[in-house]
């Protein structure tokens, strides 16, 4: 029953690893906004505003994860605890991003779609490094015409992550109730008071078997893992 919770909390932490990074990788402009992203049956409110990156963490009410891309940084911290960590963004957990100049986006209009009542242009994608040409990654993304292009679906085929064994495969991410211009400052800082702590797992409250019990019951019954 333990390793279900743990893969759980990792597959959560993973999915928020690939929004962030995935923002970068194929939003366009605007790049100021807030929205709730559906993903893997699962909600998550965001902000973006430049390279500056924050998810709210589904599983673990008051966790947050905030990324820093100029500087390299990633900070996760618990509003309830009022604690958090910051570590260096490793280049490996990072996607590719389409404004490295080292990377070649191309792009094919394949249709119109409405998604959520937003009318959308519908793209074939095809990026990849130019010191890396035989590594190309696909994607679909739906730009909404009414929300400045702003692509309000995705689907991509993840690579697998060596770290996380069955990771990998395809994934399809949505934004809802998305807010142009609506990101601010503050909501990539780490209010005053908190306490910097030495690892995720005091920031996540992974002292004991109670607190992940706990993380368990809030989760919906359908998206809960099963029990062995």
């Amino acid at each position: 029953m333990r390793f279900f919770k743990v893969k759980y909390s990792i597959i959560v932490s993973c999915i928020v690893g690939f929004v962030l990074s995935g923002i970068l990788a194929f939003a366009a402009p605007p790049d100021n906004f807030t929205a709730t992203i559906v993903s893997q049956g699962m909600e998550m409110p965001m902000a973006k505003m430049g390279n500056k990156s924050r998810v709210e963490n589904p599983a673990i009410k008051g966790v947050v994860t905030i990324v820093i891309a100029d500087a390299k940084k990633t900070i996760m911290m618990n509003t309830n605890a009022k604690v958090y960590s910051e570590q260096v963004t490793q280049e490996q957990d990072q996607m590719t991003n389409m404004y490295d100049p080292d990377v070649v986006f191309e792009k094919k209009k394949v249709g119109n779609e409405t998604i959520d009542g937003h009318p959308c242009v519908k793209y074939d994608t095809v990026y990849y490094r130019k010191s890396k040409p035989n590594e190309k990654h696909k994607a679909i993304i739906w730009e909404a015409q009414d929300l400045k292009e702003f692509p309000i679906q995705m689907e991509v085929t993840v690579p697998a992550n060596p770290k996380y064994p069955g990771s990998g495969g395809k994934m399809i991410v949505k934004y809802k109730d998305v807010k142009l211009g609506a990101a601010t400052a503050s909501m990539f800082e780490v209010p005053p008071g908190y306490k910097k702590v030495n690892s995720v797992q005091e920031v996540m409250g992974f002292g004991g078997m109670g607190n992940i019990e706990e993380m368990m019951k809030k989760i919906p019954k359908g998206q809960r893992p099963p029990k062995q």
